[in-house]
């Protein structure tokens, strides 16, 4: 294959490397394209499909999301707006590309905000708070939306601290509930994914138990629960956070980062779609994101601030030796335009 450009989001204050645009060839390894400053931890980035239109949140108490333009290599700021919620840590859009979703972690919220023909968010349409706790104190005490993932134009929205993932409808920029899928207690559900042959089945991660649900949906909108695969080997009693989930290109495998194991899962997944049980490749410290892109896996260490390139080889991780420094990565996103 050849080269990719992607993004690079780091927790950063404004002084320092908070995106990077770099690119990653198989053969050459990673080479820088631009370096910028001026964000407040942007832990979540997402480019517009068709406009040149890069997103970002700015993950603090007082959260808010930023439209740039993307103007050959330099980012100009369109537009600073709130989400009337405490750190913002998702973003996406949806299918018709006129509304774009906040998750809000520490307030347990999801914003709605409505897009012009730019791309460009100029008005907060609705916002939906949750209201619930989980078993794990230390990590459910309140409601805390962890990803705002579209789906066949509906919105599901994880919510680590009830345990539940809320399904929303959109009516013109108005959120209302259509459902509820239950995870079990204390397991945290984080992010989600779609097999691009399988729509009718929704992945789940989860973060405090290290599991991966499956669901699959059926004629009438109904979901029923029909696999569960536990990550976390036998015989480990340290401490892990499973974090990001994702499908290879071709859906032949689902990866699962995991943090204390500083790990990814690889599973193989079958021709109706269900996953075997993982295998386990070490990996950077502290694995918050990973991108795939061919049968390399770009693993964004937050705490050893780089990001790695591993090569999926029979389900199994190979440390290719080429990597990039970073401030402290978060996210990694594919580059569009």
């Amino acid at each position: 294959m050849g080269s990719q450009s992607f993004w690079i989001s780091s927790y950063a204050s404004p002084e320092q490397a908070g995106l990077i645009r770099c690119c990653f060839n198989p053969e050459k390894g990673f080479e820088t394209e631009g370096v910028y400053t001026g964000f407040t931890n942007p832990s979540y980035v997402l480019e517009h499909p068709e406009l040149p239109v890069l997103y970002s949140v700015e993950e603090k108490t007082e959260g808010a999301v930023c439209a740039w333009e993307i103007d050959r290599g330099s980012l100009k700021l369109l537009t600073w707006i709130s989400t009337d919620g405490a750190d913002p840590c998702y973003l996406s859009l949806s299918e018709d590309k006129q509304w774009l979703y906040a998750a809000n972690y520490s307030s347990g919220s999801v914003t709605c905000f409505r897009l012009n023909e730019s791309g460009i968010p100029n008005e907060r349409t609705d916002q939906c708070h949750h209201w619930g706790s989980g078993p794990r104190k230390d990590r459910q005490e309140t409601a805390h939306a962890h990803c705002a993932f579209t789906r066949q134009n509906r919105l599901f929205v994880c919510d680590l601290g009830m345990d539940e993932i809320v399904i929303y409808e959109n009516d013109w920029g108005e959120l209302r509930v259509s459902g509820r899928l239950k995870t079990p207690a204390g397991s945290g559900p984080r992010h989600l994914a779609i097999h691009p042959a399988h729509p009718e089945l929704l992945y789940c991660v989860t973060e405090l138990d290290s599991t991966v649900l499956v669901w699959k949906e059926d004629e009438s909108g109904t979901f029923s629960l029909i696999q569960q695969i536990p990550m976390i080997p036998m015989g480990y009693s340290g401490d892990n956070t499973a974090a990001a989930i994702r499908f290879t290109e071709n859906g032949n495998n689902l990866l699962v980062s995991h943090r204390g194991l500083n790990s990814i899962a690889v599973m193989s997944v079958e021709a109706d779609g269900t996953i075997e049980n993982p295998v386990l490749s070490p990996c950077v410290r502290w694995p918050r994101d990973f991108m795939i892109t061919g049968n390399t896996v770009l693993v964004a260490s937050q705490y050893d601030g780089e990001v790695r390139a591993y090569r999926l080889h029979k389900e199994r991780l190979e440390d290719t030796g080429m990597f990039i420094k970073a401030q402290a990565p978060v996210c990694l996103q594919r580059r569009i335009h």
